[in-house]
């Protein structure tokens, strides 16, 4: 479906249920739905707030209206917010404190001039996002996806998970991460409903019958007894996950699917079948459709397709491709294919911690951790070393001891790759952050 049909057709689905949100009682049927977008100007508009129906309606008028939305991360302080805006050449920076609309607010008026080499809207095919990933260098970039790559992502994941008027997704994750604002596009495809739930109802809300999830959030949920079992679909990916954990969720009758996905392919590559039992070795199903998928020479994920993004904002200010002269985009993953056809990922590369000669890839021993009891989140990072040139030191989020966790990996991990140090999770980040930041964890190792 191309953008133009995207909405044009969401008539057709009536009187359907497109918006609901609990906290104030709203609700925006899809007949509705074109009236009830505000009115923005054209050019690239930045907005800086948590996942809401009105956040979600001015995205859409962006769009509807051909322009270019940069939702940014919620979590920074609003004036970083607005420097990241005004890199990006945003023309009006909206925000929302409690109901009350901030926006539009000129960026060029309300802060220094703008960074040589900001692209020009010209140079891209609106409509379309500027997504910030920092991935796991730490280093933040900015990718563009036209609104036909987006489309395309939803297409692939309804093959996986089907959506229809009637269904609910859960929005609970911030409309900056690709994971979050990938959410809407699906449903809006398909008639479903964008479910904005109020503290009382969460998964309990009659409304929702799909959710996207970090493993941190499902363990967190397992842990109140949440009624997961009442959805249809629950998607989790984002981080590594344990066996333990899918063992458990299976058990507790959580129609789970394990996704492996990233901001430069509009989020999901790949997505499981519905789960009975942990996978064996822990994979991340096949490859949806609109996503071809290699293992290059090097052991790296590629990837190419109308979901893969089309440009990145470099660090020297300019605007390059992100894929290759035959269209294949690096993913910086290694991984492998099972004899099925599914997708291991074996970890990043550039997480890759090199001591004292053997290679030790973090994410299978953030994986390990997670199998101990009381360990709700597991970073590994390398720590310089005179001897070893480096050492994985681990940052652990739950309750532990370390004498425990010395005998959990003995008889479960070479001994080389044990972590040198075991240090609580710092409190400044929330455990269930999407995506740690690996540059922030390896400054604090080396400070520690």
């Amino acid at each position: 479906m191309n953008p133009d049909s995207f909405f044009s057709n969401l008539a057709r689905f009536g009187n359907n249920p497109a918006l609901i949100d609990r906290s104030s009682g709203r609700v925006i049927r899809y007949l509705e739905l074109e009236g009830a977008l505000p009115k923005v100007s054209g050019g690239i508009v930045a907005t800086w707030a948590q996942a809401s129906l009105d956040h979600v309606l001015l995205l859409l008028a962006v769009l509807r209206q051909g322009s270019l939305v940069a939702p940014i991360s919620f979590r920074l302080p609003k004036t970083e917010a607005m420097e990241r805006a005004r890199r990006l050449g945003a023309k009006e920076f909206w925000t929302w404190e409690g109901s009350a609309c901030q926006g539009p607010i000129d960026v060029a008026a309300n802060a220094a001039p703008v960074l040589t080499g900001t692209p020009l809207l010209h140079e891209m095919q609106a409509p379309g996002t500027l997504l910030q990933t920092s991935g796991s260098s730490g280093r933040v970039r900015a990718v563009y996806h036209d609104l036909a790559a987006h489309i395309a992502s939803a297409e692939g994941s309804a093959s996986r998970l089907p959506l229809s008027p009637g269904s609910g997704w859960l929005l609970q994750l911030p409309l900056n991460h690709v994971s979050g604002f990938s959410i809407p596009i699906r449903c809006l495809l398909s008639g479903a409903a964008v479910v904005f739930s109020d503290a009382q109802n969460g998964v309990a809300d009659e409304a929702v019958t799909h959710l996207s999830l970090v493993p941190t959030q499902l363990q967190r949920l397992l842990d109140s007894g949440a009624p997961l079992h009442r959805l249809h679909d629950v998607l989790v990916g984002g981080g590594p996950i344990s066996a333990a954990l899918i063992d458990r969720a299976i058990r507790a009758g959580v129609p789970i699917h394990l996704t492996y996905g990233m901001t430069e392919a509009a989020s999901q590559i790949s997505t499981t079948e519905l789960l009975r039992e942990s996978p064996k070795p822990l994979h991340a199903g096949t490859p949806l459709p609109g996503r071809e998928v290699r293992i290059s020479e090097g052991g790296e994920i590629q990837i190419r397709g109308p979901v893969v993004a089309n440009k990145f904002l470099s660090s020297h200010g300019r605007w390059e491709d992100l894929v290759d002269a035959q269209g294949w985009f690096s993913t910086g993953d290694f991984g492998s294919f099972t004899a099925e056809g599914d997708i291991v990922i074996h970890g990043r590369r550039d997480r890759l911690i090199i001591s004292g000669g053997e290679n030790i890839q973090p994410e299978p021993i953030e994986s390990l951790l997670l199998e101990m009891p009381g360990i709700r989140r597991a970073v590994i990072v390398g720590k310089s070393h005179a001897e070893f040139g480096e050492r994985p030191v681990a940052f652990l989020a739950g309750d532990f001891e370390e004498s425990e966790i010395q005998q959990f990996l003995a008889t479960r991990l070479e001994r080389f790759a044990f972590p040198e140090k075991f240090h609580p999770w710092p409190s400044e980040i929330p455990e269930d952050l999407p995506k740690p930041d690996y540059a922030f964890f390896k400054q604090l190792a080396a400070d520690i």
